[in-house]
């Protein structure tokens, strides 16, 4: 198949290091301009919307930065290819409907990427949790932005912008997709955010939310301005408490005195083959998991609280 990539980032090159062990894969740049040529994967280049109709490509991985996926999309479909949107969607609701009505015409497939579906802790917790039952969840997530892209100027990137999709609402939209997958459709959230420490320019740095998954309570908390990196989550069962932790790759279940852990192989590129595989299996299904209409769903609620202000 031939494959376009919009967008060479971070994330755009590990999606395409791990096709290029696929010798059926034919891969593709689209650059945006001719002063950005050359790759660090050598994969051939184009520069132009004209050259792109010429070469018809197959899957579009769009992985530009967030303010850039529906456009690009819109344009992708139009020319019948199907899609792998980097998570989230967007950065707004302008023109979503649009994409969508594009690709229900065309009959296309579609993808909105949020990997940690395929985390092993997460995996585990999809099957466990469904005969448990959940009184209530609390979730961390916190990190240090500038160490997210520590070979590059990290303040150059859509991460600091709130215009271009950055802070911890959108950028860090893992958690409300991973809790509307563990604990059911998420009814509203609340809650608020802002800008404690001088990292971004004028993204929101911290978010503190409560979920709402029918009668469930999710207690969400994330930053981008702690040095110690942390994503846990703490669920109170009827019969015991869980803790995972995803980046150590263990769960603790604790039931009265007792407490048993449970390791996992922890390689976050294994989440990224993962998804990529599922993507490919499903290569002919339109209503795949995530695909857009399923995606546009959770984006709305994640808006809707966004759209408070800081």
């Amino acid at each position: 198949m031939k494959i376009i990539f919009f967008g060479l980032g971070s994330i755009g090159n590990r999606h395409a290091k791990i096709m290029m062990d696929d010798s059926t894969h034919e891969l593709i740049a689209f650059r945006s301009s001719e002063e950005n040529q050359g790759n660090l994967l050598n994969i051939e280049e184009v520069y132009s919307w004209d050259e792109v109709r010429k070469i018809k490509p197959d899957i579009a991985f769009i992985t530009n930065p967030t303010f850039l996926h529906v456009e690009t999309a819109i344009r992708c479909a139009r020319l019948n290819m199907k899609l792998f949107v980097e998570k989230p969607i967007g950065s707004s609701l302008k023109n979503i409907d649009l994409l969508l009505e594009e690709v229900k015409k065309r009959k296309l497939v579609s993808y909105v990427a949020y990997n940690l579906r395929f985390h092993p802790v997460i995996f585990f917790l999809k099957e466990y949790l469904k005969n448990k039952k959940v009184l209530h969840v609390n979730i961390f997530n916190s990190s240090y932005l500038p160490d997210w892209r520590q070979d590059r100027d990290y303040r150059k990137y859509y991460s600091v912008s709130k215009e271009k999709g950055g802070g911890v609402i959108l950028d860090l939209s893992h958690e409300f997709d991973y809790v509307e997958y563990l604990f059911g459709g998420i009814k509203s959230i609340k809650g608020d955010f802002g800008r404690a420490a001088d990292i971004t320019e004028d993204a929101e740095d911290f978010m503190n939310a409560i979920v709402y998954t029918g009668d469930l309570c999710v207690n969400l908390h994330q930053n981008l301005f702690r040095f110690n990196r942390e994503r846990t989550i703490k669920i109170d069962c009827s019969d015991e408490f869980i803790f995972a932790d995803l980046i150590a790759g263990e769960i603790k279940f604790i039931k009265e005195k007792l407490t048993n852990v449970k390791k996992f192989k922890c390689d976050s590129n294994d989440t990224y083959k993962a998804q990529i595989k599922y993507f490919f299996d499903n290569i002919d299904n339109m209503m795949m998991m995530n695909n857009l209409w399923e995606a546009k769903s959770l984006f709305k609620k994640i808006l809707k609280f966004k759209e408070k202000g800081i």
